[in-house]
């Protein structure tokens, strides 16, 4: 076993670690995205009282931005894993 081994694994964990926290934020992604449509969405029904349909829109397109944004995510790691 050489030094040099002991740093591959160290360098292959962090890139592990970095894959993970990436992946692991869709949640919080798609948390923010839903927050922020239900409150704007809620702010424009009362302006416009048409509870709940503007809500109800940005809820979903929230929803629908965070899925994208994953699979941009999922795009690119995985381009980068075929170099």
């Amino acid at each position: 076993m050489n030094a040099g081994d002991g740093l591959f694994f160290y360098k292959k964990d962090n890139e592990t670690y970095r894959i993970l926290g990436l992946v692991g934020s869709f949640g919080f992604t798609t948390a923010g995205a839903m927050a922020g449509g239900y409150f704007l969405g809620s702010y424009i029904d009362k302006k416009l009282n048409t509870a709940p349909w503007f809500m109800l829109s940005f809820i979903m397109l929230g929803i629908a931005g965070s899925f994208i944004e994953f699979f941009k995510l999922i795009k690119k790691l995985s381009r980068e894993n075929d170099r």
